[in-house]
């Protein structure tokens, strides 16, 4: 009997215990995998009819003639997030193509001064930028990229065609990523004042990243650094940088900042020290300078995180837009 039970207890395991689990998960109803997504290649139609671009891209040091529709996929897919709202993408189409029209040559426009045969160039630092389709899905991860594409490509085919006008003419809009709180006006950063070009305050790009970032330098650094913009070493004899005072927009912004009793321009600060923005301030740790900036970019037009926001708190695009364009309307390309 002693040698019996040991099999007994196995056998009543395997009953009430192994018997009954498999049956369950063998009565389980087989869930059928859905397909990956496919990238909608769809034309994009535009009421405005098919509209083609001569594009100088940078890379390839060539131009390249594409439907304007097409080459926006491109524009957004560059320069917003794809994980951003679809009202937002559908406001960076319209405001990508609304710079796009106002510098073709069919259009009366300037073109590319740095390529006068191109209407546009695929240089951010000049143009705006833009990517391929295929480095499009090559940044994005493998599951997410045909769906991202989707996003983007119906943002550009919801808008087609559409463009933002004061006076019946395409503004020139500019656009930036994070104010920080507030846009600028364009004349406190560029030399003429636009009238849809206003300082606007702008609370929805307060969770971004770049709402507040601290940046800091040693004295050497710092002096190595603003070499190009001054005369004089601006190091103090205590080795404290000679930071004076600043001369701010009504937004806060540095317009002009006395160093080394040299007046230094705020942009040219920014560029000096690779800052996100010049709505900026400082403290000295030791010999270390602190600065801590509000918002990236030159915060002029749209706010792309800004546009986010809005777009979670239910603005549809067009109200995106003219949030950020004081004055304009929303119409098709005549």
């Amino acid at each position: 009997m002693s040698k019996l039970l040991p099999a007994i207890v196995l056998f009543l395991f395997s009953v009430v215990i192994i018997l009954p689990v498999a049956l369950v998960r063998g009565c389980r109803p087989t869930i059928p995998q859905q397909p990956p997504p496919t990238v909608d290649r769809t034309p994009i139609e535009s009421p405005a009819g098919e509209i083609m671009i001569n594009v100088f891209n940078h890379h390839k040091q060539q131009i390249e003639t594409m439907s304007l529709e097409e080459y926006l996929v491109g524009v957004v897919a560059a320069e917003m997030p794809a994980s951003f709202q679809l009202e937002a993408l559908k406001a960076q189409a319209v405001v990508a193509r609304t710079y796009t029209v106002s510098q073709m040559l069919s259009q009366g426009g300037r073109g590319c001064s740095n390529h006068p045969e191109a209407d546009i160039c695929t240089d951010h630092t000049h143009c705006q930028a833009w990517e391929t389709e295929a480095d499009s899905l090559k940044k994005w991860p493998a599951g997410e990229a045909a769906a991202n594409l989707n996003k983007i490509r119906q943002a550009v085919r919801e808008t087609a065609g559409k463009i933002a006008v004061q006076n019946g003419q395409p503004i020139d809009a500019v656009f930036h990523a994070a104010c920080g709180g507030h846009t600028e006006n364009s004349e406190d950063v560029w030399s003429t004042a636009m009238s849809y070009l206003r300082a606007t305050p702008c609370p929805y790009c307060s969770d971004s990243r770049w709402s507040e970032t601290e940046h800091t330098f040693s004295t050497a650094q710092f002096t190595k650094s603003l070499l190009p913009f001054v005369t004089a070493t601006p190091v103090s004899t205590t080795g404290s940088s000679l930071l004076g005072t600043a001369i701010r927009t009504s937004t806060g912004r540095i317009k002009e900042l006395n160093i080394a009793g040299e007046t230094v321009r705020g942009r040219d600060l920014r560029t000096a020290l690779k800052l996100p923005s010049t709505n900026l301030t400082w403290r000295h740790d030791g010999d270390n300078i602190i600065f801590t900036a509000r918002g990236y970019g030159h915060g002029v037009g749209l706010c792309q995180y800004g546009a986010d926001g809005q777009a979670k708190a239910g603005k549809t695009y067009d109200e995106i837009v003219r949030y950020y364009y004081a004055g304009v309307d929303i119409s098709p390309i005549r």
